[in-house]
């Protein structure tokens, strides 16, 4: 494994009695977590936010394998009291709850396992998203977003650079963290987009997860909505963290 990066992360209530960690996903930042963090930092949380390797002002790097990016998360630290992962943050904080346990973790449409017919629409699609990297695009391509939403997606696209993206697939081609399920010793909840809106975590792989992972593992596919919950469904990434809580 590579040696593990130091990477540049946003924070939200140092003097929270609560830890949070919330990772972002391929081509964008942690200040697009701005919405989870402020309402996770009102209600008493400390909320960490790093921008992952070759991403955001963090260093750019060769190796971008997701042991290694978990690698580059588990220098921040640990006793994390919940971890939130979106997409490829999804899949490095699958990686992380099977290393240490934490209590909660959330995965928002998580990649853990990116199917071959899948590789090649995801990868034209976050190229054509770099290409596109105007607010304007981006708002008329997701009418469901808040404005801050569409800028702080919009500045995270400009730090990213084409190669990046080729290099994050190629290094985890195959790509599966589906190893990771039997090791997870915390309350884990799977939050899926509608297979119908481009979901990135399938129904099969819930099914298999769950029943790899016993009764501590819950999950909820939420209709009519994107990759992108946290963004068009903010709502519903609240519930779902209270729920963990409980």
């Amino acid at each position: 494994m590579s040696t593990p990066l130091r990477l540049q992360s946003h924070l939200w209530n140092p003097a929270g009695d609560r830890r949070a960690l919330l990772l972002h996903g391929l081509s964008s930042d942690g200040g697009t977590w701005w919405r989870v963090a402020s309402d996770l930092a009102e209600d008493g949380w400390m909320v960490v936010a790093p921008d992952l390797r070759s991403h955001g002002r963090s260093p750019t790097a060769v190796d971008h394998r997701i042991v290694t990016l978990a690698a580059d998360v588990a220098v921040l630290g640990d006793g994390w009291d919940l971890v939130v992962g979106h997409s490829l943050g999804g899949s490095i904080a699958a990686v992380l709850a099977g290393q240490a346990h934490v209590p909660a973790t959330l995965l928002i449409d998580p990649v853990l396992h990116l199917r071959d017919e899948d590789r090649a629409p995801l990868r034209a699609g976050i190229l054509d998203e770099l290409a596109h990297a105007d607010p304007a695009t981006i708002r008329a391509a997701n009418p469901r977003w808040s404005e801050r939403d569409v800028q702080r997606k919009a500045l995270a696209l400009r730090l990213v650079t084409p190669d990046v993206v080729d290099a994050v697939l190629a290094d985890n081609d195959p790509w599966d963290v589906r190893w990771t399920t039997a090791r997870w010793a915390g309350r884990v909840h799977l939050l899926a987009a509608d297979p119908d809106e481009g979901a990135l975590l399938h129904p099969a792989t819930i099914d298999e997860v769950v029943r790899t992972a016993g009764d501590r593992v819950t999950a909820t596919v939420v209709d009519g909505a994107g990759h992108s919950l946290h963004r068009e469904r903010p709502d519903v990434i609240r519930e779902a963290i209270a729920t963990l809580r409980r």
